[in-house]
């Protein structure tokens, strides 16, 4: 399995709406990884969307930089959560040609990084998801996601 995939531009389009709370213009949506982080190329270079921390980083100047990264082991360990890639596909988790796997809960309603939370989603909807998760986590307020609850009363309640 690929660790960095190309995904159509309008599947990066609709989902990466949801994080229009972080400056995304400039960057163009390049590949994602099998658990849904972007790289985004800019003139500046290469940036890393992170959708369990929520933050963008702008991590490599160029892309021999960022190939180096994501071939060492630390690179496929940190970024990739290639360890966590191989115990899913161990589960039978694997994403299909327009998916990509996350995790249910998401870490930040208390979910836990591990193989066992991993599911595949289509990219489009697992980026709507955590973008409006981490945007919701910044500014509290009732969601329809949420049943009309705020993020507080859903990890209040799940644990």
């Amino acid at each position: 399995m690929e660790h960095l995939r190309p995904f159509a531009p309008r599947a990066f389009q609709y989902g990466l709406a949801a994080w229009s709370w972080l400056d995304l213009a400039g960057r163009t949506p390049r590949f994602a990884t099998v658990f849904g982080d972007v790289l985004l190329e800019s003139l500046e270079g290469w940036w890393f969307l992170d959708t369990v921390e929520g933050t963008l980083e702008l991590r490599w100047p160029t892309a021999v930089e960022l190939t180096a990264e994501l071939d060492s082991a630390e690179g496929r360990q940190d970024l990739l959560l290639e360890d966590l890639v191989l115990e899913a596909a161990a589960l039978g988790v694997s994403p299909g040609p327009d998916e990509v796997l996350t995790f249910m809960p998401h870490p930040v309603l208390g979910g836990r990084l591990s193989a066992a939370s991993a599911v595949a989603v289509r990219l489009e909807l697992a980026l709507r998801m955590t973008g409006e998760l981490h945007r919701q986590a910044l500014t509290p307020a009732a969601s329809p996601l949420l049943l009309g609850h705020s993020l507080q009363h859903a990890a209040l309640h799940a644990r």
